[in-house]
């Protein structure tokens, strides 16, 4: 992420809560109008971040820049800065207009201004005719929009997003996902947002930040992050990944080291029916279909191969395999871990073969 053009910058970054240190060093820099997630474990520190971003706990050490400005010393309240809680935290006994309005009337605007903007966020959340109900009378994906429009409501520079999509049930929240991209864009305001989910952060964020142990593990965009992992930590967080120890027995594939380990994908590997005229025939290897799962659009193989349980993707419209049937295995590439450095490594027959993929 380009440093010299960020909205919101972290300098060096530390807090403590008692033993327990909770960031860091953390340094980073998010471009003015970006959609960006903190992604991590549980207790890997990115709510922290995102607290102290908003004001809500203070660093111990370094700085927070908004707008070019340092806020370390400025009350959340004064950062221009709109908030949606994990649970909501909309005021029950509030209509949903009246939830909207709230941070308005906070700051003394006009009733004309305040009926203007309500009914202008009701549109965009596409909850219009809904401003005289209460909260338990909205479903969880209504109340999410109710949250959303309320913390827009003073025009915020940059909007904080604790886990959003948390408390709705899944199909809603696939629709909030895109939801809330469109409503970023069209907004163009500066947004993070925490998650643990890499599937959201991958389809939603324009970046992503990996936190572990309090840490930032790396920076970039998802395909950057997904493809080019700096750490190991990466490589094993994203994906469905796989670790495999002896993997020098897979054909094909040198030993880098006597303390390395690789790392696999479902996308690294494909698997073939016996008989099946298909491309690497003869740089496959076979394995035996332990389970299969219905994944919607393509189905989940999972196959045993030199004592490994490995997962690939097959398409719904391929010959069927069985559960016990033997397969061709064919490993594009792997990740190979050896230390704190992770290298690329393609299977050797692609080199030596004349393939058309």
């Amino acid at each position: 992420m380009q440093e010299n053009t960020s909205y919101v910058e972290l300098r060096h970054i530390n807090k403590h809560f008692g033993d327990f240190q909770a960031s860091k060093d953390i340094n980073f820099a998010i471009p003015k109008g970006r959609l960006v997630a903190l992604l991590g474990p549980s207790g890997s520190g990115k709510t922290t971040i995102l607290r102290m971003i908003a004001g809500l706990e203070n660093p111990d050490s370094g700085e927070i820049l908004i707008d070019g400005k340092v806020v370390n010393n400025i009350p959340g309240s004064e950062r221009g800065i709109g908030f949606v809680f994990q649970n909501y935290a909309l005021f029950r006994y509030m209509t949903v207009y009246d939830n909207i309005a709230f941070g308005l009337r906070v700051k003394k605007a006009s009733k004309e201004e305040i009926d203007q903007r309500v009914r202008e966020l009701l549109k965009l959340i596409n909850c219009e005719g809904l401003e005289k109900r209460y909260p338990s009378q909205l479903s969880g994906g209504q109340r999410q929009r109710v949250a959303f429009a309320r913390a827009l409501a003073p025009n915020p520079q940059l909007l904080l997003l604790d886990e959003p999509f948390a408390a709705i049930d899944a199909k809603v929240r696939l629709e909030l996902r895109t939801w809330l991209r469109e409503m970023i864009t069209q907004l163009h305001i500066t947004s993070i947002f925490v998650t643990h989910d890499q599937d959201e952060a991958i389809e939603v964020a324009d970046d992503i930040i990996v936190t572990n142990q309090g840490r930032v593990e790396q920076d970039g965009t998802p395909q950057e992050l997904y493809s080019n992992p700096a750490t190991p930590f990466v490589a094993r967080f994203l994906g469905n990944s796989i670790p495999v120890k002896n993997y020098h027995e897979f054909q094909f594939f040198g030993a880098e080291g006597p303390d390395t380990e690789a790392i696999l994908r479902p996308e690294f590997i494909s698997v073939y029916k016996k008989g099946e005229n298909v491309q690497f025939k003869k740089s496959a290897e076979e394995g035996v279909v332990q389970d299969i799962i219905f994944r919607g659009s393509s189905l989940e193989i999972r196959v045993l191969l030199h004592g490994n349980l490995l997962s690939a993707i097959r398409s719904i419209n391929d010959p069927p395999v069985e559960i016990g049937e033997t397969v061709d295995v064919f490993i594009h590439r792997l990740f190979i871990i050896d230390g704190d450095k992770i290298t690329l490594a393609d299977n050797q027959s692609l080199k030596r073969e004349s393939v058309i993929i």
